[in-house]
């Protein structure tokens, strides 16, 4: 992207940049005058950063046109799909990362061809954060994570902690939600979704958060997951704090086991849970889970290793456990009466900087299903996965999974037995991919659409 082309587009928000620079440095100078040269030097560091984050976000976009924030290191040859065994399935594979240069969704066949496809610009889709705190200064700069097809080829997507945006089969928005919407989004069997959520305001002083939470936090705020059923249309139905959640079902001595206050200045992000997965119980699953019923949501919170079943109706939790897996995404309920996890098994240290794989890490992300009435864990796949900050499952007819590992730009389908049947590369040179967040299989027979041509 030329820095003209991007100045253009982001002209103004390089102006707020510069004029906050500006000012802020006025309100030091107002501020040590008076006596006070702390203080002013605390608010100018504070405003000041965020005006170079603006310019400099930009300014890496403009000098660099390459896609950096979605590359990573390729680990094996190939590209497009690479593994089939699945010739006779008549089912569609929804992609979700970056393709044909921008964020996007991809409808493919097995063999790779594809059926339609999403271009997702954030500053198109969603112009309502455009100029919002933490927003994405260029396109290039947001992951989408989080996707669902409906039968009639519309999709619902998240921009990452930006919101959810509705798309019909031929791209037009039917619907945006500018909330901290981010990681997943499953269907609801009442209609609408169950969409992961951020409350970035929360208050520290909020009685709500203590003791657990130190009311001397920078900016005296806390990032608090939400839990959002939201409609078809796009309204928000429902929403419930984890961490009230988890306080009202007695975590807290989980949530205070480290011994410290969780809002420390170390917290990362002011981030207090890190929920990465809401799934519901289905009608059909629901015979093989007796302990739970059809409308149960299982929850995966990353940096406590937990992942507990609620039932959303009185919010109370009816099964929990903390590990085997670490740093886990992905809880889903599966036919054989487990929960299945995509256990990324690693530590954010082992990811190089930017974010960029370290490849001469072991590679030891796995498949997990865990037996909630027993405890037993047993792996159902694993072995030549690493992903250490993202991943995705679903489970598909036979017991096998289809897998998104992000961070290898690929998605692998495993059979019952670990064996590999399908795998596609994100491929974008010799030596580089480019990341997806996640995949889907459908049958054919789940659409209504018969023909998926466009103006």
């Amino acid at each position: 992207m030329p820095f003209v082309s991007w100045y253009e587009k982001h002209y103004l928000r390089v102006l707020i940049g510069v004029g906050v620079l500006f000012g802020g440095a006025a309100i030091f100078v107002a501020g040590y005058a008076k006596g006070s040269p702390k203080s002013a030097s605390a608010l100018l560091m504070q405003w000041s950063g965020d005006a170079v984050e603006v310019l400099s976000s930009g300014w890496e976009q403009a000098a660099d046109p390459l896609p950096e924030h979605f590359l990573q290191p390729s680990r094996k040859p190939g590209a497009g799909v690479t593994v089939n065994t699945l010739m006779d399935t008549d089912d569609l594979v929804l992609l979700t990362g970056f393709f044909d240069g921008d964020p996007g969704l991809r409808l493919i066949r097995r063999d790779g061809s594809t059926v339609a496809s999403w271009r997702a610009a954030f500053s198109e889709l969603l112009p309502e954060r455009a100029d919002k705190p933490g927003a994405p200064q260029t396109d290039w700069n947001v992951d989408l994570h989080g996707s669902y097809i409906e039968p009639d080829g519309s999709v619902v997507f998240n921009f990452e902690y930006q919101g959810t945006v509705k798309l019909s089969r031929c791209g037009e928005r039917l619907w945006a939600l500018p909330e901290r919407t981010h990681h997943s989004i499953e269907k609801a069997a009442a209609g609408g979704y169950w969409v992961g959520g951020l409350d970035v305001d929360a208050d520290a002083n909020n009685p709500t958060y203590r003791p657990l939470v130190s009311p001397t936090r920078a900016r005296g705020t806390i990032q608090d997951d939400l839990i959002l059923h939201v409609g078809e249309d796009g309204r928000i139905l429902s929403r419930k704090s984890v961490f009230k959640l988890m306080m009202e079902n007695g975590f807290e001595p989980l949530l205070s086991a480290t011994g410290e206050m969780m809002a420390n200045e170390s917290l990362t992000d002011n981030e207090l849970m890190h929920v990465n997965m809401i799934d519901e119980l289905s009608s059909d699953l629901a015979p093989a889970f007796p302990e739970f019923a059809a409308g149960n949501l299982v929850v995966s919170v990353r940096d406590y290793n937990l992942v507990f079943v609620v039932d959303p109706t009185d919010w109370r939790v009816k099964w929990h456990g903390t590990g085997p897996w670490l740093r886990q995404h992905s809880a889903k309920f599966v036919s054989d009466g487990t929960i299945a996890v995509f256990n990324n098994n690693t530590y954010s240290y082992q990811s190089g900087p930017d974010g960029v794989t370290d490849l001469s890490q072991p590679r030891t992300s796995q498949i997990l299903a865990v037996d909630p009435v027993s405890g037993d864990a047993r792996v159902r796949y694993g072995g030549d996965m690493l992903s250490v900050f993202r991943g995705y499952l679903q489970e598909q007819p036979g017991g096998g999974f289809l897998i998104a590992e992000p961070e290898a730009g690929r998605v692998i389908q495993v059979d019952a037995k670990g064996d590999t049947v399908w795998e596609y590369i994100n491929r974008f040179d010799d030596d580089r991919v480019l990341e997806m967040t996640g995949a889907r299989a459908f049958p054919a027979a789940y659409f209504t659409v018969t023909d998926w041509s466009c103006p």
